[in-house]
C-alpha cells in the first residue's frame, strides 16, 4: 500500500519520504516471494507507470465498485463512473452502477 488509505501516497517518514523500494528490496531480501501489489487510488495512467517501475498488480478497489466492467474499461481508456462512498458495501439501496452495455 502506499500512504495511508485514500490519502497522498507520499508518505513521510521523519523529513524524508518513504522509500517504497527499499522496502521491496528488504521484502524480498528477507525471503519474501510474493507479488508486489500496490493500491491506493489508483487510475489507468498512474497504473502503467507502475506497473512500468516494479510494481507487479495494482489493486482497484473504488474504481472496480463503481466500474463493475472495470476491466472493459480500462482497455479502452473510460469512460468511468464516479464512485459514491454511499453505496459502497451494501449502504444506500441503489448499489448497481452502469456498465458500458447498458449505459445511457
Amino acid at each position: 500500500m502506499q500512504g495511508s488509505t485514500g490519502a497522498a501516497r507520499d508518505y513521510q517518514q521523519g523529513d524524508h519520504a518513504f522509500d517504497y523500494k527499499a522496502m521491496k528490496a528488504a521484502y524480498q531480501k528477507a525471503g519474501g516471494k510474493g507479488a508486489w501489489m500496490l493500491n491506493n487510488g489508483y487510475e489507468r495512467d498512474l497504473a502503467d507507470q507502475a506497473l512500468q517501475a516494479d510494481a507487479d498488480l495494482i489493486a482497484f478497489g473504488k474504481s472496480f465498485i463503481a466500474n463493475p466492467d472495470l476491466a472493459a474499461r480500462l482497455k479502452q481508456n473510460g469512460p468511468y463512473n464516479t464512485p459514491d462512498r454511499a453505496t459502497f458495501y451494501g449502504g444506500k439501496e441503489v448499489t448497481d452502477y452502469p456498465t458500458l452495455t447498458n449505459a445511457c
